[in-house]
């Protein structure tokens, strides 16, 4: 009996991540970048090319140019840079590495990135969203390690796993290869949720009711509550307009931010998907918390992207999470550190949950997402 209780144990070992002293001997592509003979060129303008080229310029990285698609092209300078296009810079350069300096999940860029790709050497850099200091490096690694082993043991599937290895790999070296491998969101939404005529559904970051519609598309419109939570003020008119145009009852809608607790906080208003609480937001904005959104009354699904604060949603729904256990679909991929803080926060709230991790098509390495199920 002593024997059959040990191997059953074997049996229920969780797999553990055989790769991961590989992963932090990958080329680290920072380092590559200081030491490369071939002349470096940024492939974009705006915010994203601004923190490259600040990093490049911080650790001695010289950038030879800027090109930018052909459309976009009009004899303008970016940084000092005059910006040409791509056949431009191939004329005046022949073989050079490009660092992809914006992001995009539209069909015809990403196969644009993955095409340049196929001609020169092409990176896409990863680079904090919100400003954090600690960038995923082989040290980061290591120092993670066992944290990113007990995730990756607990995941649902072989392909949750892949997927974060490919995004580890992906943080490390900026390579292109590691961002080719993507799911369908709906496809995903239809595998590993069921839906019921019966749901009372969540949806914090709700933009403009995008993301109410696919929900009311997977449930063929039945419903029992709708609640959604949108702070930035444009997309808040926009979300009530659709309510209104589509005469959804049973409908709260919220206008603040969504945290831990119920404060008045700094927030950035951007009029689009990146309005966020930020530190040195120019507006303060007064904030809800899940718990006090929906009370005592049901909640079925939950879907939460709202900016880097998941954490603090999380926290803020303890008591809702915790007693009605709903489905989850949450957004990953705003702090390095959610790839393990979110899994542990979700066991640690529903020791039962089965947590599976994709990620969709975009460059660089975005929507990354927790699909979360009894």
């Amino acid at each position: 009996p002593r024997r059959s209780l040990r191997h059953r144990r074997q049996k229920r070992k969780e797999p553990t991540m055989k790769n991961l002293e590989a992963l932090d001997q990958e080329p680290y592509l920072w380092d590559y970048l200081q030491t490369v003979k071939k002349p470096i060129v940024l492939y974009g303008m705006g915010n994203g090319a601004d923190a490259i080229l600040d990093r490049c310029g911080r650790l001695g990285i010289p950038v030879a140019g800027v090109f930018a698609s052909d459309e976009f092209v009009r004899g303008q300078e970016f940084r000092g840079y005059k910006v040409k296009t791509y056949k431009e810079m191939k004329a005046e350069l022949g073989s050079f590495v490009i660092l992809i300096a914006f992001a995009s999940e539209r069909p015809e860029i990403l196969r644009r990135f993955f095409h340049l790709g196929e001609e020169q050497e092409t990176y896409a850099p990863h680079l904090p969203l919100f400003g954090d200091t600690n960038l995923v490096t082989p040290a980061w690694i290591r120092e993670n390690r066992g944290v990113l082993d007990r995730v990756y043991g607990k995941l649902a599937d072989d392909a949750s796993r892949q997927v974060m290895e490919d995004i580890l790999r992906y943080k490390i070296t900026g390579k292109l290869e590691y961002l080719s491998r993507t799911t369908d969101r709906r496809r995903d939404l239809e595998t590993l949720f069921s839906f019921t005529d019966k749901e009372s559904y969540g949806d914090l970051g709700a933009y403009n009711g995008d993301t109410i519609r696919e929900f009311l598309e997977l449930t063929g419109g039945h419903y029992d509550h709708l609640y959604a939570v949108e702070p930035d003020p444009k997309n808040f008119a926009k979300l009530q307009k659709y309510v209104e145009t589509e005469q959804l009852g049973r409908c709260s809608l919220s206008p603040e931010g969504i945290w831990a607790q119920p404060a008045e906080l700094p927030f950035a208003a951007r009029g689009g998907r990146m309005s966020a609480l930020e530190q040195n937001g120019k507006k303060t904005l007064p904030v809800t918390c899940l718990d006090d959104l929906v009370g005592d009354r049901p909640l079925t699904c939950l879907k939460m992207d709202v900016e880097g604060v998941e954490k603090e949603a999380l926290s803020g729904g303890a008591r809702v999470i915790r007693r009605c256990r709903p489905k989850m679909l949450l957004a990953g991929y705003h702090h390095d550190d959610d790839l393990w803080e979110i899994p542990l926060e979700l066991w640690n709230l529903v020791p039962e949950y089965k947590i599976y991790l994709r990620r969709h098509p975009y460059v660089p390495c975005w929507e990354i997402n927790f699909f979360v199920t009894l």
